[in-house]
């Protein structure tokens, strides 16, 4: 029985399996980052979807490591200066929060707030020593802590909890979500950005940095539904970034592929090495130059993002501390 890292349900379907030799041999070809001791010594790696919650991860549940990570962080494309949902954020963001980012990097969204005329406290946590000197070199302090031990020490400390683009990364999902809530006063806000796989990333192969190591979860808007329930929070919004001009030329190339695969009957794996794949890379590659500058705002899908609003409820007063309250208040007579 295979029981959801999220909700604990244990009825997840298999959606399909992927061989742990061909997705190191896709690693090693793209980023020279073999990737296979990760796994356990399992061969086979399946995605998962929980019916209960609508989460999708891989069993098994294996993430990268400091070394993997700083594989792909010194490439420049890596850690994006700024992203889309940092311009979502803001507008739920006042002066004088206090305000903790869960796994920060090098504090991209740190100097994007310093730049905002925005008096805020910052607190950034993040697992690599790499990423704490690179953040350094801008000025910014993060702490290597885990938010489950930050949250042990810090609870109810901040107004606005956020974590982009980390999520899909986590091995313990539902402790790291628990911490995050822990650590959020009553009142306060929790900002969250994922990959969506209600984009066209979901239908894409080959795509690497969508598979494990680097990303073993996968989120829909159902599951952030269901996340409301489970975490006692209540779902403010759910919001798809437009479609990014560094992404249109991907969006064409996946499926313009996808589209042959149709086209001919074959199946069409989350890694494929055959001729085929290779084969239609050609076509995919000439239309994705050609037709993806005539991609905009009104003929483009979703983007490669979802960036969903969690607002924590007020404490509940019971009636014991009302009375409290009331016997101590001046005002009452």
């Amino acid at each position: 029985m295979v029981v959801c890292p999220f909700c604990s349900a244990g009825n997840g379907e298999v959606l399909e399996s992927l061989p742990v030799a061909d997705l190191d041999a896709l690693y090693r070809r793209l980023y020279k980052a073999p990737v296979a001791r990760l796994f356990g010594g399992s061969a086979v790696l399946s995605i998962v979807r929980c019916p209960a919650c609508d989460l999708r991860w891989y069993e098994p549940l294996a993430g990268g490591d400091e070394a993997f990570y700083n594989t792909l962080q010194h490439k420049p494309w890596y850690y994006v200066d700024h992203k889309h949902e940092f311009d979502l954020a803001l507008p739920y963001l006042s002066n004088g929060q206090q305000v903790l980012e869960v796994g920060s990097g090098k504090g991209n969204f740190a100097r994007f707030l310093n730049k905002s005329g925005l008096n805020l406290r910052y607190t950034g946590l993040d697992f690599s020593q790499e990423a704490r000197r690179m953040a350094a070199s801008y000025g910014i302090d993060i702490r290597v802590q885990s938010v489950q031990e930050y949250a042990e020490t810090h609870p109810e400390s901040h107004e606005v909890v956020c974590a982009f683009q980390v999520l899909e990364h986590v091995v313990e999902i539902r402790s790291f979500l628990d911490a995050m809530v822990k650590a959020l006063r009553p009142g306060g806000t929790l900002l969250i950005a994922v990959p969506s796989e209600d984009s066209y990333i979901s239908q894409s192969n080959n795509l690497a940095l969508n598979l494990p190591p680097h990303h073993i979860s996968r989120y829909t808007d159902r599951w952030f539904e269901n996340a409301a329930q489970h975490l006692n929070l209540e779902l403010v919004t759910v919001q798809h970034d437009p479609l990014q001009a560094h992404h249109r030329f991907d969006y064409i190339y996946q499926l313009t592929i996808a589209s042959i695969y149709r086209m001919f009957g074959w199946k069409r794996p989350m890694v494929d090495h055959r001729l085929v794949n290779w084969m239609a890379r050609i076509p995919a590659f000439v239309l994705g130059k050609l037709l993806a500058k005539g991609l905009g705002p009104h003929n483009s899908p979703h983007g490669h993002t979802v960036f969903a609003v969690f607002r924590k409820p007020l404490r509940a007063l019971d009636p014991m501390e009302f009375q409290q309250v009331g016997e101590n208040d001046d005002r009452t007579l």
